[in-house]
């Protein structure tokens, strides 16, 4: 077995809901994951707008794939929108879907989709909205109402937006099923229609994620420009393992994400990273979720100090898309730092070489004394051994405000770009070329006819159409144009 632990009981269960297209692989993905009893480890579903796309699925079970039967949204989510708030048929039926299919005992609901303009734009933005009405806004309202009656009427209309409506949101929380969103950024290669869609659907997600009420726990922001470019860069032994980019874009999502859930509650070391721990890094607070894995063989490995170096390495990045700018100068020139809530540093070691466990506490103390990292919660940190493909593996993952470089600016350049690009080419006026033929040809006569019985005015001989001028003095008030259909 390569991994030994990724057989460990997870730290979070979850249902995972893919929307559209790109969203129902990354949860056939996660549906790939079997415990020792060979029974899945996560609740998978998926939704589509048709049939034909659900198909291809293999691991999700066909009682969890769900179809609107619209035939496809031709990558046009405000079209989509607009029919999922319309269609009255399919709005019950994307509500049933949440409301009866995603397990209420979970600690986590996750929603994947891709960005680029199909069925899982629009749908993950709905569900979003629909979750929250379903299950997080009947929790704050019945904490309110306890709340209303524990400190009498007066009370709580003086104090309901200052001061109560805080506490029962607060409430609320720990009490109901948290969201997690991972959605993917397009490539450059789709267009400026693809991006400026994409930056608009990003900017509605990032809204959600920021309000306290949604419940939403966390975003990621996979980057599938990212992964394409990494794609390219892989040997020749690794590009015969998968068929595209996509594939190992979504193998990544979700191996990192599943060996963490797993790497978290094992043992049989002095340091041990505390599965609650982890649940805390992961359901508490919100913004972007950053998770970095950085593995080297174990026989580079020579002492504590090669560990703590990956881990100083490895918090620099991101193996799901482009870093986040962690500091950053304003316009008035002053310093801004991105919040940091609680941080992860895990260590996965094949075998024992007598490294010793100081390397966390190194590691732990560099990051919090670096200038550039503004900590506001807790670090955790932990390490275990046992079979991880004889390498040294470590993981490092916090949530913060901040976001990739490539959706904080990066959209926006590209889209400029075309722009720039387009203006600066002179397209071509194209038309199909005229076969001309003599109206003549093969006929000599000389025939004389009375024009002026059709109407006609011929005393003027110089109105040949090759030599008269188009110079037209016409009273348009004068002419009959009811039977012109227009």
């Amino acid at each position: 077995m390569a991994k030994s632990f990724i057989k460990n009981k997870p730290a979070i269960n979850m249902t995972v809901v893919g929307f559209g297209q790109a969203g129902s692989r990354i949860a056939d993905n996660f549906a790939s994951y079997k415990d020792e009893a060979g029974i899945g480890v996560y609740n998978c579903l998926a939704l589509n707008s048709n049939d034909g796309d659900l198909q291809g699925l293999t691991h999700i079970p066909v009682n969890n794939r769900v179809s609107l039967n619209l035939g496809g949204l031709g990558k046009n989510p405000q079209k989509a929108i607009k029919i999922l708030e319309d269609n009255a048929e399919v709005n019950e039926k994307l509500k049933n879907f949440i409301q009866n299919q995603v397990r209420p005992n979970d600690d986590l609901v996750l929603f994947c989709a891709g960005l680029g303009g199909g069925t899982g734009t629009s749908t993950i933005v709905k569900a979003i909205e629909e979750f929250y009405e379903f299950n997080t806004k009947p929790l704050i309202t019945d904490e309110l109402k306890k709340i209303q009656s524990e400190v009498g009427n007066e009370d709580f209309k003086k104090n309901l937006n200052r001061k109560y409506l805080k506490m029962a949101i607060l409430s609320a929380r720990e009490k109901s099923v948290k969201i997690g969103v991972i959605v993917t950024l397009p490539l450059r290669a789709d267009g400026p229609d693809v991006l400026k869609q994409v930056n608009d659907f990003s900017q509605r997600i990032w809204k959600l994620a920021k309000d306290p009420t949604k419940g939403i726990g966390f975003v990621i922001f996979a980057d599938n420009q990212f992964f394409y470019d990494q794609f390219k860069r892989l040997p020749a032994h690794r590009l015969q393992e998968t068929e595209n980019y996509r594939d190992f874009a979504n193998k990544e999502i979700c191996d990192l994400f599943h060996e963490l859930n797993t790497a978290t509650t094992g043992g049989g070391t002095e340091v041990t990273f505390d599965s609650q721990d982890f649940r805390r890094i992961i359901l508490e607070n919100h913004g972007s979720l950053v998770i970095n894995r950085l593995s080297k063989p174990m026989n580079e490995i020579n002492k504590g100090e090669d560990i703590k170096n990956m881990f100083m390495e490895s918090i620099k990045g991101s193996n799901l898309h482009e870093p986040i700018e962690l500091e950053n100068k304003n316009d008035n020139g002053e310093i801004e730092f991105s919040e940091i809530y609680h941080v992860g540093l895990l260590a996965v070691l094949d075998k024992k070489k007598n490294l010793g466990s100081s390397f966390i506490d190194d590691a732990r103390v560099e990051i919090a004394d670096s200038p550039s990292f503004f900590v506001k919660g807790s670090m955790f940190t932990g390490y275990l051994e046992g079979f991880n493909d004889h390498s040294a593996t470590v993981y490092t993952f916090y949530k913060t405000n901040g976001l990739p470089n490539r959706l904080a600016k990066g959209l926006v350049n590209e889209f400029e770009e075309y722009q720039n690009r387009q203006k600066s080419i002179k397209t071509m006026d194209t038309s199909i070329s005229s076969i001309e033929v003599e109206d003549n040809e093969g006929f000599d006569f000389d025939i004389d006819l009375d024009l002026s019985e059709f109407g006609l005015d011929v005393e003027d001989e110089n109105t040949d159409n090759d030599t008269a001028e188009d110079n037209f003095d016409i009273d348009i008030d004068s002419l009959d144009l009811s039977k012109i259909k227009l």
